[in-house]
């Protein structure tokens, strides 16, 4: 369970108070295991510094965030990776271009181990073992296990970000606009195998999205920030119910937002 409560976080963006950015005014979300969570709003509504709090590129001025009874406010991003899996919108991010598919994918299944050489993790039984988890997602990854993850595109990169970043079993899984940089047809499989590898895994998971049918469709739960706030919250059968014209009429400006995405 991932409880965050009475978040604040003020940008000072100059010598002028009158010109600093409150991004987050109290916020508290509580995600719980198995919460698929997607979060809409506006630019410059909160969604990307919540997301980067949990992460722990910025730490809170005031509130607390609490992982499974354990206060993380200040740890820093290098050591929750040990415990939180991100996707970002650049599917070149999640990768290591220069090594090979087969080599990245035993990095990512031993993050938070003893480091050993990489080459003695490269082993047949592994190869198999990954070749395994890779035929499910249906691009014929398993066939290019020895391939350098540089000659892959970016929706193959983002699928595997996606499996890397699941692989460890890690207690929080952010998402952020992990599908925007994408073509329609790859952001749609890439959807699909988000909510395959969420669900099968139960991984407590934020999603930030553009998209307001993926918000609808994807997740057990969606959120909408506006103004440094949660302004609107809706699960099960609410959600399911919710439309695109729903979520934006609930806009405090009733137009539509920077960057939605209706499609």
């Amino acid at each position: 369970m991932l409880e965050i409560k009475d978040i604040h976080k003020t940008f000072h963006l100059d010598t002028n108070p009158e010109n600093d950015k409150h991004a987050l005014k109290g916020v508290s979300l509580t995600i719980n295991d198995g919460d698929f969570i997607s979060v809409i709003g506006s630019n410059g509504s909160g969604k990307t510094t919540l997301l980067n709090m949990v992460a722990g590129v910025f730490e809170p001025d005031e509130g607390q965030i609490i992982l499974n009874g354990k206060d993380i406010s200040k740890l820093p991003v290098h050591k929750r990776a040990k415990f939180l899996g991100r996707v970002f919108q650049d599917p070149m991010m999640g990768t290591i271009a220069d090594i090979s598919l087969f080599e990245n994918l035993s990095i990512a299944s031993r993050r938070g181990q003893k480091q050993s050489p990489i080459r003695w993790a490269l082993t047949k039984e592994k190869e198999k073992e990954f070749a395994a988890l890779l035929e499910p997602l249906g691009l014929g990854l398993e066939k290019r296990l020895n391939a350098p993850m540089g000659t892959f595109s970016g929706g193959q990169r983002q699928a595997v970000t996606l499996l890397m970043a699941s692989m460890a079993k890690p207690e929080v899984l952010l998402l952020d606009e992990h599908t925007a940089a994408l073509d329609p047809a790859t952001a749609k499989k890439t959807m699909e195998l988000t909510e395959k590898i969420v669900t099968s895994s139960k991984i407590p998971t934020l999603m930030i999205t553009h998209n307001m049918k993926d918000a609808i469709r994807y997740g057990n739960r969606l959120i909408m920030m506006d103004g440094g706030k949660i302004v609107f919250e809706a699960s099960g059968e609410e959600k399911a119910k919710l439309t695109v014209k729903d979520l934006l009429d609930k806009f405090s400006s009733g137009e539509v937002p920077d960057s939605a995405v209706l499609s």
